[in-house]
């Protein structure tokens, strides 16, 4: 909250002056006006001149111009929820530029976070920026990151989709990659924390050992990783889909896909076409009757649905990315998962049934396609980004398969069962 008084205001009848354009701000013109700002409970007073303030701060700039009160010589704001030490670091920042002044002395992560949520409020310019800044050197400097208490804070106090998030958000999702803790870290997030940090971790490869947060208690320091792909990460870039071989996959009975080295490079190799038939011209370009197609047809679209699915082009890699593959829960950041989901399902599960002919109909195809999105609905709520990623896969995947008849009557299937 913050509280703006003027001493000596004129009466409210008084005619204003019509203001003119200012000059930029410099420090070689007088500056007389002040403003003296009360600073947490117990007011602790600083002041700053009134034209630097509204050079620097949207806010003030704001403020002023339309209380119009340029007759006045002091000026009194009041912020109650800011420390002496949070804004100690405005003040510093405004008149040095700099945040970290003396290495030996570095802000902690609390104090470094009020200050980007008082710059932001205020709209100091680049002041959230350096502030950033400062919280790298000062992760370089402890070879820490924020504990979890404080990243919890950061989600309630701070705009989604903010820089400090986004930063918080890498970091933690770096720890939850290399930490041996990760499952008791998760456990101890909010799910709407969790739901961004799944998103996040896609966009890491490989990444150097990092100490975790200093609530993680046992968090090694020097901790080492192999690096991993999670089930539920978003992609960014098709291509980085397919990189590395992970674990033998369950598959639906619960046994296991053959075992593939998981440090084998993979080798991206084109997906075959289906030979072209000579086109069979239909005496009618009507409604095509799923009646009219075999069993074996129907699977054949289905088997070449679903290698589409997971070769690619980098539309269909970026959709598919979090049901690729079997959830590992303790790996995935999310050890709760078998305790909801009962008929856990993946596409690379479904690909294994399909290459061992375990399909006997496209229904039974479908039952396990739509037990994908049944799964990602029931774990995750609505408008968390797992959520919606399963919401567009399962539109897209709905519109391909309405065209199965199409697709085999083009292939020049009309012999009936």
């Amino acid at each position: 909250m913050i509280e703006v008084q003027e001493k000596d205001k004129p009466p409210q009848n008084e005619e204003r002056p019509v203001r003119k354009e200012k000059a930029p701000f410099s420090w070689l013109e007088p500056h007389p006006i002040f403003v003296i700002i009360l600073v947490g409970p117990e007011e602790r007073p600083f002041g700053m001149q009134k034209d630097f303030l509204c050079d620097r701060s949207e806010f003030f700039q704001k403020h002023f111009e339309e209380s119009q009160t340029d007759d006045k010589i002091e000026h009194i704001v009041k912020l109650p929820e800011t420390t002496k030490e949070i804004f100690g670091l405005v003040q510093n920042y405004l008149y040095t530029d700099t945040i970290i002044s003396d290495v030996s002395n570095v802000p902690p992560y609390e104090a470094l976070v009020g200050l980007w949520n008082l710059g932001h409020k205020l709209g100091i310019r680049g002041l959230c920026e350096k502030t950033l800044n400062a919280m790298i050197e000062c992760r370089r400097l402890t070879q820490r990151i924020p504990a979890t208490p404080l990243l919890i804070q950061v989600w309630k106090d701070t705009p989604e989709g903010s820089t400090i998030r986004k930063l918080l958000l890498s970091w933690t999702a770096e720890y939850m990659r290399s930490s041996d803790a990760r499952a008791e870290f998760a456990k101890s997030l909010p799910q709407e924390v969790l739901s961004e940090l799944v998103v996040a971790m896609s966009s890491i490869e490989v990444m150097a050992p990092l100490p975790g947060p200093s609530a993680a208690a046992g968090a090694p320091s020097d901790s080492t990783a192999t690096p991993q792909k999670n089930v539920h990460y978003l992609e960014e870039d098709g291509e980085e889909y397919g990189s590395w071989n992970r674990k033998a996959r369950r598959t639906v009975s619960g046994g296991t896909a053959p075992p593939t080295d998981k440090l084998t490079p993979r080798v991206k190799v084109p997906r075959p076409s289906l030979p072209k038939p000579a086109v069979k011209r239909r005496s009618s370009t009507g409604y095509v009757d799923s009646r009219l197609f075999t069993t074996a047809q129907k699977l054949d679209f289905c088997a070449d649905l679903l290698t589409r699915m997971l070769s690619g082009p980098g539309f269909w890699t970026r959709l598919v990315g979090p049901f690729r593959e079997a959830v590992e829960p303790i790996e995935d950041g999310v050890p709760d998962y078998f305790d909801k989901i009962k008929r856990p399902m993946d596409l690379s599960t479904m690909k294994a049934k399909m290459d061992h002919k375990g399909y006997a109909n496209e229904e039974e195809f479908v039952t396990d396609m739509r037990q994908i999105f049944d799964n990602c609905f029931t774990y995750w709520s609505k408008g968390d980004p797992i959520w919606v990623a399963g919401e567009k896969l399962q539109k897209t995947f709905e519109e391909k398969y309405s065209t199965m008849n199409k697709w085999i009557a083009k292939m020049g299937g009309e012999e009936a069962e």
